[in-house]
């Protein structure tokens, strides 16, 4: 069911205070994604994304900007948005202070409601930002502002693991209390009005290795997500069914 209007700008709300206030917030004890919890699904997203020399690059959801400057880096000209008026000007310092002024341009924007053009950008890439919206009319949005053949490539969590779902319960903290994490409906979803689509499902086995992360051991964390990582991806070619129960899933789509 989607949500009402009147839902949706309470949801805007919400999630603007709360990321305005992630700015000043750092982590106590074991933050592993500084430890490279992510970096399996990272690395995949990446190469989906390629080289972008003359490309025209949207940062959906953009935060502190890390995302923007390595599309920059890539070689396209990026246009950054975030719901919230402190990551839009995180953004803009990241862009001054690496020299990528020129070339991002961030503001203030909802992903219900882009404003770009239609046919606007080659590539749409987020990370970890769609469970935070209205997902119809998001990805709406994204197909629209494609220009044809244009991709969308995004990871986001997935809600199937019971494991996962305690933790979100017993840290509320580190999260919104609006965002949906995906079911895999959602996956089909995002993907129907898009001629080419492909995901890749990451840490099932791996979770283990976040016993590492809370003794604050890196290198045993990092060495054993490595190995898990390899062995979730033979599990998952072998029981397919299992990907549903991964942490995140990577997708790229195509219009």
């Amino acid at each position: 069911m989607n949500e009402s209007d009147q839902d949706i700008l309470k949801r805007h709300s919400i999630e603007e205070e709360w990321h305005d206030g992630q700015i000043s917030v750092k982590f106590t004890g074991s933050n592993f994604y500084k430890m490279g919890a992510l970096d399996a699904a990272n690395q995949y997203a990446w190469e989906l994304v390629g080289q972008l020399s003359g490309k025209t690059a949207i940062d959906f959801g953009c935060g502190r900007g890390e995302y923007s400057l390595e599309l920059a880096r890539r070689g396209a000209t990026v246009y950054s948005f975030d719901i919230s008026t402190e990551m839009v000007k995180a953004t803009q310092k990241a862009a001054l202070a690496h020299g990528f002024s020129g070339k991002i341009t961030a503001e203030k924007m909802a992903g219900e409601n882009l404003k770009y053009p239609d046919n606007f950008a080659d590539l749409v890439f987020g990370h970890s930002v769609l469970h935070h919206t209205e997902l119809k009319l998001s990805r709406d949005e994204i197909h629209r502002v494609l220009r044809p053949k244009g991709r969308a490539v995004f990871l986001e969590p997935l809600a199937h693991n019971p494991l996962i779902s305690i933790f979100r319960k017993v840290t509320p903290s580190r999260r919104t209390p609006t965002e949906k994490p995906w079911l895999f409906s959602d996956v089909s979803f995002f993907s129907e009005p898009f001629c080419n689509v492909r995901h890749r499902e990451f840490y099932f086995l791996a979770l283990a290795a976040f016993m590492f992360s809370a003794l604050g051991n890196e290198r045993l964390f990092r060495g054993a997500m490595e190995r898990l990582s390899r062995l979730d991806g033979k599990l998952f070619s072998i029981w397919p069914a299992l990907r549903r129960y991964a942490w995140v899933t990577v997708i790229e789509v195509t219009k």
